[in-house]
């Protein structure tokens, strides 16, 4: 079985359900703040292993 990087950044998404099950337990502002860093993990392994685009200039590292 051959996953994509972006689907596995996507099933991130599947730590929402401890966290769901963490408010149904508690209602405290610490599971508004795990609910935010699941997203942010989410987005940044998505962003991370998202495809780059390839430039075809060249340029020299200091600029000439």
């Amino acid at each position: 079985m051959s996953l994509s990087p972006r689907v596995v950044g996507l099933l991130s998404l599947s730590a929402l359900l401890p966290a769901a099950a963490f408010i149904l337990g508690r209602s405290e502002w610490v599971v508004a703040v795990a609910l935010v860093n699941v997203f942010l993990i989410a987005g940044s392994l998505y962003v991370a292993m998202s495809p780059t685009e390839e430039h075809a200039d060249h340029a020299e590292p200091n600029g000439v």
